[in-house]
């Protein structure tokens, strides 16, 4: 701290310290410690938000080798994860997930029973037995209809014939539907798993296996209770048709229903177990899912921070948005996966996911770091040349009698009070190294304050893009830029 600052603070030190007070207001600053603890050791630990005068377009250029040390240590993160996440899978859900392909398959087999029962129905007798349908040729001015490729004529188009047969094809196309969809999401299943037990940790097969697992067993669910609520319907109308004269009168005909019939029960029977199969499946698997989860949301933030713009020597500046990235990450981890389903982990496996969480804190802290020591020594810069213009405005000169020295000083400093955005630069610089401050403190306590650690070094980072985004302005206001 040079020695005008010095005198300047040492004339009025509670006019300044009314004016920070102001400008934290004027900057768009709300004043929300983290915890009570952060708010009792400093009254820097303000949250940030952006100012609402534009944009911020100050950027934190980030070496070579500080970028590969983070990218480093996050893709460890990626790996490591991805291993436990395929020993959970091919461990823990193999037999969960062979009950429920088993299911599907079973399901589509008897929708195809069915399938080939009306076949031989309608070869026994076009009308399938049905009341209100007879079998003669289309007559002119007839309503006909196609029941199963026959062509049937009904007797009234008003009667009840009409809607049973429209209830019964569509049904039957339903669960012939539902039956294939079923085998197809099945073999999803299958194939998720299998590349899982075939190379169990590999990082670039995982996301798709997840995805593919996850959407299959929510679409099953879908089937089977839609297989469910088709089955009750279809099974009311073979009751119906069952109990008509022209079934009475055909025994062949009626033993062929019977097989409609119990193979509808069998339906219903597949979907009530194939419900609990694919839940008992995803319970099981929402370690894996969980596992995965992450490991995917830190891989994207990999891929973004390889997007971001570069130069020559390597130097990245890196997007605001990936400022916190991580901590919804860990977060989540934690809370479903490591939290409430420890006992799924042995310890060492604990062990190990709670280490690849400390490094990416460590990477954050990194990256935070050079954040608030590029900002800071920007706007220390800025403040200077600051100095500078308003102590030469003032006419100061170290050679003068105390009293013109102090009216200048006196003078300056009402110019420093006007600059809000210097002034907000100076708040940003300050809280941005209190909150590193505090990362670190949090980063030191270890397992189980990765959350307040990460939040704190994005707090920083954020400040420390608003105290160089105010400084820079401050600059161009004044034409110094």
């Amino acid at each position: 701290m040079n020695i005008f600052y010095k005198t300047t603070r040492a004339v009025s030190w509670r006019r300044a310290s009314m004016l920070i007070a102001t400008l934290i207001l004027v900057a768009g600053f709300a004043g929300m410690p983290l915890d009570a603890r952060g708010a009792g050791s400093s009254t820097d630990l303000i949250v940030p938000s952006a100012p609402s005068d534009g944009p911020l377009t100050f950027v934190i250029p980030l070496q070579s080798w500080l970028a590969d040390i983070a990218v480093g240590l996050k893709t460890d993160f990626v790996e490591g994860v991805a291993a436990e996440a395929g020993r959970v899978a091919v461990e823990e859900s193999s037999a969960e997930a062979e009950s429920v392909v088993d299911a599907a398959k079973d399901l589509s087999a008897v929708a195809n029973r069915i399938a080939g029962s009306m076949e031989i129905l309608g070869g026994m007798d076009p009308t399938c037995g049905m009341p209100g349908l007879s079998p003669l040729m289309p007559m002119q001015g007839a309503v006909r209809e196609t029941l199963f490729g026959h062509i049937v004529w009904h007797e009234s188009v008003t009667g009840k014939s009409r809607p049973m047969t429209d209830d019964l094809e569509r049904l039957v196309k339903e669960l012939s539907e539902i039956g294939n969809r079923s085998l197809m999401l099945g073999r999803d299943i299958d194939v998720g798993m299998g590349s899982l037990e075939s190379g169990a940790g590999d990082p670039s097969s995982m996301a798709d296996s997840a995805n593919r697992l996850t959407t299959a067993m929510s679409r099953l669910t879908l089937e089977a209770a839609a297989a469910e609520t088709a089955g009750v319907k279809l099974e009311q109308i073979v009751w119906e048709i069952r109990g008509g004269a022209a079934v009475k009168n055909q025994a062949r005909l009626d033993a062929e229903w019977e097989k409609v019939q119990m193979a509808t029960s069998d339906i219903r029977r597949l979907a009530a177990r194939m419900g609990p199969a694919v839940e008992t499946l995803s319970s099981s698997n929402r370690t894996f899912i969980g596992l995965t989860r992450s490991v995917t949301e830190m891989s994207e933030q990999l891929d973004a921070f390889a997007a971001s713009p570069s130069d020559a020597d390597g130097v990245r500046y890196v997007p605001k948005d990936l400022s916190g990235a991580s901590i919804e990450t860990i977060e989540a981890l934690k809370a479903d996966v490591l939290d409430p389903a420890g006992e799924t982990f042995s310890e060492a496996s604990l062990g190990r996911i709670k280490t690849l969480i400390r490094g990416v804190v460590e990477a954050e802290r990194m990256l935070a770091e050079r954040a608030v020591e590029y900002a800071s020594t920007s706007v220390a810069g800025t403040n200077d040349r600051f100095e500078t213009k308003y102590r030469t405005d003032a006419g100061y000169d170290s050679s003068a009698g105390d009293k013109q020295q102090e009216k200048a000083i006196v003078n300056a400093e009402a110019k420093f009070r006007r600059n809000v955005d210097l002034q907000a630069a100076r708040v940003s610089a300050r809280a941005c190294r209190a909150w590193l401050a505090e990362g670190v403190h949090r980063q030191a306590e270890g397992y189980g304050s990765e959350i307040e650690a990460l939040t704190a070094y994005k707090y920083a980072w954020e400040h420390a893009l608003i105290a160089g985004a105010s400084a820079d302005r401050a600059l161009v206001k004044a034409k110094l830029n």
